[in-house]
This record gives structure tokens, C-alpha cells and sequence, in this order.
């Protein structure tokens, strides 16, 4: 057991995918009662499960709780599969999840910043505005689209900062994400409370 654990790494660890399950299901919920303006407009807090889940589990559960939420989005919703949007989704838990890693304490406010605002340029701005310009087309022009749904993310990405600093400044839930990640046990002693740092085996 403990070498399958050791292969699959986060992937064998119960605890996380029981919350990235979670996370799942609440970005499902942000888009069922997301604030749609015509076809290419939305507020929603979709996103935020996702990037928080790049933030605290890394990179590849970042990319695969995007991916889920979006296909299950779209069963709920009776939409159609966008391959780009699905792309986009999977980005904003990658794009956040790499750059916290650059981040000796990835919970400080400038990386949540840095991570949240990159995430939603790369995979909201940039891919899931081409996915709507091809699907959909850009009537007023493609740059137009992009710039009309810049504005849109300024407000959810206020929202989303305010989140993630209330939650994730704490020592509290920093140590027992730490304890989640974990796999439910106690996390060494050499990571110290409040340090950003997560410790995963």
C-alpha cells in the first residue's frame, strides 16, 4: 500500500480527492447560478474552486479538477463540450498551481495575487475567449470580446482574492491542509505552522 501511494503520489491520497471532488461540485454550482450576459458574458465563481485547487494540491489536480468541473458543467447544463473552454478550465488550475511553486510561502497575499490574476489571463482572458470566438464568433471583433470579458473577470477575481486571503492566511487551515495532504495524519515537524509550505508523502 505504501509503495501504490509513493507511484501515485497526491492521486493515492484519499483525503484529496475527497476534496477535490468537493471543489468539483462547487465550480458545477458556479456555473449553474452564474450570472450569464448573452452568449459570450459571465459572472460566476467557477473558476475559484479551481484555482485553489493548482494553489493547494499543485499543478496535476489543478488541471484535472478543471477538467471535471467543466465536463460536469456541461451534463448539468445540458451544454455542449468545448474542447477550448475545457482547455481553459484545465489552465487555471495548472497556471496556478506552477506559479505557487515559485512561492516560498504560496498562501502569502502576493502569491495568491500573482497566481489567482495569471490563472484567469491565461485561461479565461486568452483560451476560453478563443473558445468562444470559434464556437460562437466574436461579433464586435475578437480583441473586443477579450477586452469586454477583462472587465467581467475584474469583479470575480476581487471576490476570489478576498476568498483566498481569509481562508488560506489562516494558520489554522494552513496546518490542516497540511494534515489533509497528509493523507489525515499528523504533517512532520519540520514543516512550521503558517509557512505556506505543504507536505505531501
Amino acid at each position: 500500500m505504501k509503495k501504490t501511494n509513493k507511484t501515485l503520489g497526491i492521486f493515492g491520497n484519499l483525503y484529496a480527492m475527497v476534496f477535490a471532488a468537493l471543489l468539483v461540485a462547487i465550480s458545477v454550482t458556479g456555473k449553474v447560478y452564474a450570472i450569464n450576459i448573452g452568449t459570450e458574458l459571465r459572472i460566476s465563481y467557477e473558476n475559484l474552486p479551481v484555482i485553489l485547487s493548482g494553489i493547494m494540491m499543485g499543478p496535476a489536480v489543478g488541471i484535472v479538477v478543471g477538467v471535471c468541473a467543466d465536463l460536469c458543467g456541461c451534463l448539468v447544463m445540458g451544454y455542449s463540450v468545448n474542447p477550448i473552454i475545457t482547455l481553459g478550465m484545465a489552465s487555471l488550475g495548472l497556471t496556478s498551481g506552477i506559479i505557487s511553486m515559485f512561492f516560498k510561502n504560496r498562501f502569502s497575499p502576493v502569491s495568491l495575487i500573482v497566481c489567482d490574476i495569471s490563472a484567469h489571463i491565461i485561461g479565461n482572458i486568452i483560451l476560453k475567449t478563443i473558445g468562444l470566438a470559434v464556437f460562437f464568433g466574436a461579433k464586435n471583433g475578437f480583441f473586443a470580446l477579450m477586452g469586454q470579458r477583462a472587465l467581467t473577470c475584474i469583479p470575480m477575481v476581487i471576490f476570489e482574492l478576498i476568498v483566498f486571503i481569509a481562508i488560506l492566511s489562516n494558520k489554522f487551515t494552513q496546518r490542516e491542509i497540511n494534515r489533509m495532504l497528509a493523507g489525515g495524519k499528523k504533517p512532520k515537524p519540520a514543516v512550521r505552522e503558517g509557512d505556506g509550505k505543504i507536505d505531501v508523502q
